[in-house]
């Protein structure tokens, strides 16, 4: 990247980074609410949801597995941006 003013640069980059860490905290903390419910109602952690479950196990079948599934994708996804995130700024500081 060029810039003119770099240390201007830097620190608006810098700022980018930290208000987009917080809007990722921030829906992940909705996600795992969210998740949290499914949790408590079938009495099972997501991770075993996902890798040993099926729509014929939930009450609501394939509604509630397809909520609960996307769910636990979404949490997945902005965890995975979160962390890809942290190692950016580690690198800037």
């Amino acid at each position: 990247m060029k810039t003119d003013t770099p240390d201007k640069a830097v620190k608006v980059l810098k700022e980018a980074l930290e208000i987009e860490a917080l809007r990722l905290k921030y829906s992940l903390n909705l996600a795992k609410k969210r998740l949290k419910r499914f949790e408590t109602k079938y009495n099972v952690s997501s991770e075993i949801f996902i890798n040993e479950w099926s729509a014929e196990d939930l009450k609501g079948k394939d509604l509630e597995y397809v909520e609960w599934a996307g769910e636990y994708q979404l949490f997945s996804r902005l965890n995975e941006r979160l962390i890809v995130l942290k190692s950016i700024e580690n690198v800037a500081s």
